[in-house]
This record gives C-alpha cells, structure tokens and sequence, in this order.
C-alpha cells in the first residue's frame, strides 16, 4: 500500500473506529426509584437526589446501595427526617423495563426548632426593610426543620445586603446544629452588615444634553443610601427620555473612602487626615459654605471693615475648651473635627461613587410600515424623529399615513421641563385630507399643550387648538375655523403589551369654543372612550369597550366633518362599513351625528399555542339627540393570531339591521390598544 493510500485510508478509518468506540462504551443510565411510606415533597425529592446518580449498563444497582442509602438520607435530612429506617429492594426488570430500586421508608420523628436565634447586627439592625426579612422568615420554634428554609433565609439576606448597600456583610454565626437522639435542632443565623453605603460622587460622561435635565430625572443624590432598585429606576427613565442609544451606570466600590474634614485654611488633624475642610465631601452644599459665601461678599462690598470680619468658622459657634487652635503661631478659635463633620453635612460612613456613562441616540431616525385593514385598505406610514434637537432635550416628530380614503401629516415639538418625563410643553400640528363616502375634507389643525404625566399612570393634558376645515359633507359645503381651549385626561395599562390579558384605557375629552374669541362656531364637545381586557387563567379572555360622544352647540350645521360623529367598521360596530352608521338626509347621503354610543363584548378562547377564536357581540350608532337613539347590533366570531408583527384579528360579522348584507369580513393588525 502507497503512503497517499495509507493516510486516506487512517483518514476515512478514523472516525469509524471511533463511532465503533463510542458504540461499544457502557452506557451510564440514571438511577429509577419508587418510593414507598413517604409522600408529598419528601417522597419527591428522594426519587430526585437517586435520579441524580448514574448507573453503568449490565451493572446491577446493588453495587451502588452504599451510595443509595447515602443519598436517601441526605434527601430525607432535608425535610427533618433524621431518624428514618431505609429499606432497599432491587425488583427484576421485565419486557417492559421497571424501577432499578424500590425504597420503603419508615421516617419516624422529625426533628423540630428547639432554639432559633435570628438576629441583625450594624446598620442593617435598624433597616426596615431588612427587619422585615426577618419577621417574615418561615421558621419558628416548635417547627419541623426545614433546610431549605433557613438557605432561602440567608440567600434572601445576602442578596439583599447587597442590593441594600451592606457591602461588608459577613455572618458571625450560620450553623444548624442537629441532635437526633433528642429530635431537636438549634439555628443560629446572625449577620453582621457593618456600615450601609451611601452614594458618593456622581460622574456623567458624554451627555449632549444639559446635565441639569438629565440630573432631574434622578432618583437619588450623594448622601443618600445605596439602594441597587435606584440604580435600575434611573437606568429605565434614561432609556423612556430617548436621549440617549445606551447608558451604562457604574457603581464603584471602594471601601476605603475616609471622610476628610478639618478646620477652616489649616491642616489640623482629623481622624489622622490633613486637608482643607473646603474639600470635604459635600461641604458646597453645606449651611457652613454659605455662611463663608455670605462673609465674602460683605467684605467685598465693606472693604474697610475687612479687618474685623469674623471667620466662618466662628460664625458657626463660640469657642470652647474642646475646640482645636490652628498651627503654632496662632490662637485664632474653629471648629473641632467632631463639629466640623455635624457642620457639613458630609457622608457617614463608606461611600461609594457612582459613574454614568452615556451614549447619545442617534440624532434622526427614520421609519417606514405597511399594514392593511378592511375600513381603509392598504396603509402607508413614513415618520422622521428626532430623539433630541438641542442640548435642552426637545423632540420633533412627524408622520405620514397614507390610504386611499385618507391622507394624514402629523407633528409634535415636545419641550420637557423639570421633570422631563413628567412636565413638558408640545406644539402638535397637522393637516388632513378626507375622500371617503359622502365626506370631502381638508383639515388643518394646530395645538399648543401643557401636559403632566402623574405617577398613578394618567396624563393631563390642558390645550388651546385651532382648526380650519374646507368641506363638503352630503350636499353642504362651506369652510369654518375654530377656536377652542380644551383638557383631556387618559391612562392605558397593559401586560403584556403586545397580546394583553390585562389591561384598560380610559380617555375623557372636553372642547370648548366660542365665537367671543373668533371662533366661527360656539359649541361644547365631549367624548369619553374605555377598554377593558381581564382573563380567567391563561386560555380565556374578556374584551369590552365602550364609547360616548355628544357636540352641544345652536349651529350643528356649520360643524365640519371632523368634529361630528360616525361610527362602523373595525373598531367600533363590527358587520358594518367604515363610518357608515350616522344620521343621513333626504336623499340617503351621510350627515354625521351630535351625539354617539357604541359598545362591544367579545369573548376569546385559546385553541392552541398563539391561536385564538373569539366570538363578539357590538352595538352601537351615531345620532342626532340622546331621543332619537337607535342602536344597530352585529354579532360574529373570528380568530386571533398572535404573529411575530403583531396580533392579526379576522372577523365575520352578521349585521342584524343591514338588508342588504349578511356578513361582512373585518382584516387588521396590531393590539386593541
């Protein structure tokens, strides 16, 4: 054989010999056990502890018994089963297979809490929240003992030291001391947190936006007490601001920070630490610095009283024996270091710095989408944003949706204030045009808003809009500009959000405008809209909604389109066309309607993984005057599909006031809210 044939040959041979190997190795099977005079947790977590040991083929499980029993007792030990009589039997396996061993327990008495000694110790003593660990630790004298228990105790402890601040953390005492004979257990847990840590200083790296913006949205300051859930809070509002692609929050802990005061332009000693007491930590912030502050500007405005003015440091207090004079040479009175550290309020205690470190968003984004649904068809949408326009964190947004019965430009300028997340004045702005039944419409809006955002999750918003409609609406035509301050209030809550099975929105609107202030038509116009989604376990879920509009005013024919009422189509009155249920005129054509009621119920079931069917039930009709109310009602059932791009809904729905049709289907994607 040449040498090129003997390499192709040990090439191909290779991994023969080795599948050959790997064949003809013993195979390691997990142990099957059944237990027998234990049940509940006990008996489960035996059969796991003996799952957990392999077995080699063709090697019977009473070579492992030492090894069972060893393993059964560990597992029983858990549960406070200190004495149990263990007894094995190896059962023969037939066709079917069966258990490798069959284990009959006697557990006989467990052992029970004789002693428990549960204790803080430090900071962590007068924690509240750490307090409350305690107190509500599963574990108490005269309880059977539970291992688990008293691990789940001290991991909770741990982990929340560290959450909480206590980077010193350690344990004096974590022993369970077990005495089987008597039957009894004595726990001592005591955990010695040492000082909590406070925030030191906060360092922001690469912000494009005035620090002052960025700071009110903070959730804590140098002083305060560390707390891990702050960090995360603040992490979450940087990324709600849209300011910023990333920020990364770095705790850095450095135990051993000192706290550095001395006496006012000396260097006396102070915990074995010279430096200036104007560099102590937080002393700008301090009562003592604005003391100096103040001195300094009387001197500059009464320079020839300069030689009597009182240092600040006696400002602060007389003299006493205890106090510290200043190098040799002088006799001049301060504070003492003791004096000093209650004067400014400096950190007490371990500090741990904190550095933020930012990345701007990208100054514009730009986004384009495609959808379709049965009222409007085909659907185009095109938005520009700008996350941030200058270093004062406004936003620009502007959208374009385009379907054949409507065209629409949108836009908002928001200006945030104090609290950027919360405060803010918005410019929105934009124009639509209307080709749809017996509606022809150009409409032209602009809205100047003050809005406040409230931590129970509503919005306020208190605004003063103007609108200019050229129209056409049936066989009235005409043009009319409106006037109007308004406030509306709304909240939406969801989870999750992209298929609820909780959730609600509620919307309440109120305009008013008057021809006083140039307004071509005096009207008040109300709407309130709410959504409910609640479910029953995981594969049933409610849907009601709910909606009620009224204009008041003496010239409801002069109101554009805009600003009456319609209703039909996919969300609303299912089994009807989009906008097609108001009053009309002589000659059948669409007018609109003063006022509005609609509501719907739907029930939906899960059929398997994302796949639902729902049937639904919906009233509702847009009217002149709450007498002349006329509802028309549609039933239908539909499926839901929860798809990657969002839910799509399919309806068919039989109108039970419609002549002319039967059913009518109803195609859309994305959530009900």
């Amino acid at each position: 054989m040449s040498n090129d044939a003997a390499r192709r040959y040990l090439r191909w041979s290779k991994p023969l010999v080795l599948c050959t190997g790997l064949l003809l190795a013993p195979q390691a099977l997990a142990l099957d056990a059944a237990v027998k005079g234990l049940k509940g947790a006990a008996a489960t977590n035996v059969v796991n502890y003996l799952a957990g040991l392999t077995l080699e083929e063709d090697v019977p499980a009473e070579r492992y018994e030492d090894e069972i029993i060893r393993r059964i007792q560990e597992a029983l030990q858990a549960f406070g089963y200190y004495d149990a009589q263990i007894t094995l039997r190896y059962p023969e396996k037939g066709l079917l297979g069966g258990d490798d061993v069959v284990v009959t327990v006697d557990a006989g008495e467990p052992v029970t809490i004789e002693t428990l000694e549960l204790r803080l110790e430090g900071d962590a003593a007068r924690d509240k929240v750490m307090k409350k660990v305690l107190a509500d630790a599963d574990l108490e004298e005269g309880d059977v003992l539970r291992h688990s228990r008293y691990d789940s105790l001290k991991s909770t402890l741990t982990s929340l030291s560290l959450e909480r601040g206590y980077f010193d953390t350690s344990f004096s005492q974590q022993r369970i001391e077990v005495r089987p004979w008597l039957h009894s257990a004595r726990i001592y847990l005591v955990m010695q947190s040492g000082q909590r840590y406070r925030f030191g200083d906060i360092t922001y790296l690469n912000s494009q936006i005035e620090l002052d913006r960025v700071k009110a949205m903070q959730p804590f300051q140098t002083g305060d007490y560390y707390e891990a859930g702050k960090l995360t809070q603040f992490n979450q509002r940087l990324s709600e601001a849209g300011w910023f692609r990333s920020a990364a929050i770095k705790p850095q802990l450095n135990p051993g920070a000192e706290l550095k005061t001395t006496s006012p332009d000396s260097k006396i000693k102070t915990r074995n630490v010279k430096t200036p007491y104007a560099e102590a930590q937080g002393y700008e912030g301090s009562w003592l610095a604005d003391v100096e502050r103040a001195e300094v500007e009387q001197t500059r405005d009464e320079s020839h009283r300069s030689d009597s003015t009182v240092p600040a440091a006696q400002a602060a207090g007389a003299a006493t024996e205890d106090q510290t004079s200043l190098d040799a040479g002088s006799d001049t009175p301060v504070l003492t270091g003791d004096a000093l550290e209650a004067a400014v309020k400096t950190v007490n205690g371990p500090i741990i710095p904190v550095e933020i470190s930012l990345i701007p968003a990208d100054r514009h984004k730009f986004e384009t989408g495609i959808g379709y649904a049965t009222d409007v068809g085909p659907r185009l949408q095109f938005s520009w944003e700008m996350p941030w326009v200058n270093r004062y964190g406004h936003s620009l947004t502007n959208s374009l949706f385009l379907s054949s019965p409507e065209q629409t430009f949108e836009g908002e300028y928001r200006m945030p204030l104090e609290d950027p997340l919360k405060d803010s004045y918005v410019l929105e702005y934009g124009m639509s045009n209307t080709d749809d039944e017996d509606t022809e419409s150009l409409e032209t809006t602009v809205r100047f808003t003050r809005e406040w955002k409230f931590d129970n999750g509503w919005t306020q918003r208190v605004f003063f809009g103007s609108t200019y409609e050229d129209y056409t609406q049936a066989d009235e035509s005409g043009a009319v500009l409106l006037l109007y301050p308004g406030v509306s209030w709304n909240r939406t809550r969801t989870r999750p959000k992209t298929f609820p099975m909780w959730g609600d929105r509620q919307q309440l609107t109120f305009e008013y405008g008057d021809q006083m202030w140039g307004s071509d038509v005096t009207f008040l116009r109300s709407q309130f809209n709410t959504n409910w989604i609640r479910s029953i376990g995981d594969n049933h879920r409610f849907v009601a909604r709910m909606g009620v509009g009224h204009v008041d005013t003496d010239n409801f024919d002069d109101m554009p389109p805009s600003m009456r009422f319609f209703t039909g189509g996919d969300n609303s009155v299912r089994g009807y066309s989009y906008e097609t249920l108001a009053p009309e005129d002589d000659d059948g054509d669409l007018e609109g309607g003063s006022s509005l009621l609609t509501s719907s119920l739907e029930y939906d079931y899960r059929l398997t993984g994302d796949w639902w069917g729902a049937t639904f039930y919906d009233a509702g009709n847009a009217f002149n005057g709450w007498d002349a109310l006329e509802l028309k009602t549609a039933a239908g059932m539909g499926i839901r599909w929860i798809s990657p791009v969002g839910p799509i809904r399919l309806d068919i729905a039989h109108p039970f006031d419609d002549e002319d049709n039967d059913y009518r289907i109803h195609f859309s994607i994305g959530p009900e809210f």
